[in-house]
């Protein structure tokens, strides 16, 4: 004799991706007052929502809240916690990373000695025609920075151009608050 049966099945999944590395982030944490019959839970970097059948509709969409759960992490991305709609079966939120600067120390081949005067840029590998690019002034002798500056996508990787010449490709590191290379500079 069966007396009730349920069936429980996946209404939402929610992820958190690094806007300029579109990388998964994890680990997470995830709030908010659903619906009765809906459940929650963090599996990896994904929010898992799901509801028992039979249960009625909301009349509006629940929201949650998903926290990066790493302090460190956190600090480097420009909104660490996202309230989200849940909207569509798959949901996923671009979440862009703080301002930073990025730092290159060019020296002369051989010696070693600071590589002074020169044009530094930075160029979007991808986007738009003429690429975007970000110009890096010489700070010290040999230094060139671009100070903070929200690296997105297109700068993933980036050209490095030394008085309009390719030097080489760079990426900035997303795992730090500054990024400095230190390069010899063969232009």
């Amino acid at each position: 004799m069966t007396l009730a049966t349920t069936t429980v099945r996946l209404a939402h999944v929610v992820r958190l991706r690094h806007a300029a590395t579109g990388e998964a982030i994890e680990p997470v944490r995830a709030s908010g007052e659903l619906p009765y019959g809906w459940t929650m839970r963090v599996r990896g970097a994904d929010v898992v929502v799901t509801s028992r059948d039979g249960t009625p509709v909301p009349a509006a969409d629940p929201v949650v809240t998903v926290s990066v759960g790493d302090l460190r992490t956190a600090a480097l991305l420009a909104t660490p916690t996202v309230d989200v709609p849940l909207t569509a079966a798959e949901i996923t939120v671009d979440v862009a990373p703080v301002a930073m600067p990025l730092d290159v120390e060019l020296t002369t081949p051989g010696t070693g000695a600071p590589r002074t005067g020169r044009t530094v840029v930075a160029r979007a590998t991808s986007g738009p025609t003429p690429r975007p690019t970000i110009a890096l002034p010489e700070t010290d002798p040999g230094v060139y920075g671009s100070g903070p500056v929200v690296w997105t996508a297109a700068f993933t990787p980036l050209d490095l151009l030394v008085d309009g010449d390719l030097l080489r490709q760079l990426a900035v590191d997303h795992t730090r608050s500054a990024t400095r290379v230190r390069l010899v500079d063969t232009t």
